[in-house]
């Protein structure tokens, strides 16, 4: 007797775990965190004009604050 063909059965697909990103934590940086990616970008900005040569420090500060925002609102 010819034995019936079977189909594979069909794996039940699961949801993935978000992965640590490269700070190692999963999900949004806590407001330490983001104030520290802050600061960092605003003493780039400050660095990148010649540490003090003309510009002003809230500017930087402001600046930094909405990219860093932007970035970790395109993470979610």
């Amino acid at each position: 007797m010819e034995k019936e063909k079977t189909l594979p059965q069909k794996r039940r697909v699961t949801r993935r775990q978000a992965a640590p990103d490269r700070f190692g934590q999963i999900g949004p940086p806590d407001s330490g965190m983001r104030q520290k990616m802050i600061a960092d970008a605003a003493y780039y900005r400050f660095e990148r004009r010649g540490m003090g040569n003309g510009g002003d420090h809230v500017e930087d500060w402001l600046q930094a604050e909405a990219e860093i925002d932007a970035m970790l609102g395109s993470r979610e």
